[in-house]
């Protein structure tokens, strides 16, 4: 009777065990393979509409679909951007960089709907608990910082500091050898009064 019973115990817990892990799974595959706490950033919950709206199209597959286009983009811009001395530019770069900045709006947008949806990192599953995730993350901060410091810096008339010229390198020996230009210009020569010049020979010949 005690070997039946303990039996019976040990079926009844596969079965729960099963039935814990089904659920499991539908869960899994209505949320994506992402879990969805409770609640996001600590003020949107499952019931929100907003937060449903970002849930629908963060596991939209069109939406995943447009993100990797945007970045095999992106990496066809960056390999195609001509790197110039200083401030110079041309037509490519400039409309490379304007193109940067769509990039920057759909990567953003693509971060603030995923941190609604899932939360941002005290819960399991939420954004920053994925390494590609953190990687996606930082790139967004620092396109957006260095947007925020360029546009300050032309509100305030903030211009880059000019790089000096460098010193002028000591001259070489052909440099110091080489006479200056009123001295290498051929000298003309003097022309000579013609009766002076015959006074001249009249005296020698007196002398002889």
């Amino acid at each position: 009777m005690a070997a039946a019973a303990e039996a019976a115990t040990v079926i009844m817990n596969e079965e729960e065990l099963k039935r814990k892990q089904r659920e499991k799974l539908k869960k899994l595959q209505a949320t994506g393979g992402n879990p969805r706490p409770a609640r996001s950033l600590f003020m949107f919950t499952l019931k929100n509409p907003f937060r449903k709206a970002c849930i629908n199209i963060v596991e939209w597959k069109t939406f995943e679909i447009i993100i990797l286009l945007t970045i095999f983009a992106n990496c066809i811009a960056l390999a195609v951007f001509l790197p110039m001395p200083e401030e110079d530019s041309n037509n490519t770069n400039s409309s490379l960089e304007s193109l940067e900045y769509i990039f920057l709006v759909i990567f953003t947008a693509e971060c603030f709907l995923k941190i609604v949806a899932y939360g941002l990192v005290f819960h399991e599953g939420a954004y920053l608990r994925n390494c590609w995730n953190i990687l996606d993350f930082v790139i967004v901060f620092m396109g957006l910082f260095t947007f925020a410091l360029d546009t300050i810096n032309k509100i305030a008339g903030v211009r880059p500091i000019p790089v000096p010229p460098s010193a002028p390198s000591a001259p070489s020996a052909a440099q110091t050898s080489r006479p200056e230009p009123a001295v290498r210009r051929k000298r003309r020569p003097v022309p000579m009064i013609p009766s002076l010049s015959r006074e001249e020979h009249d005296e020698t010949d007196s002398h002889v």
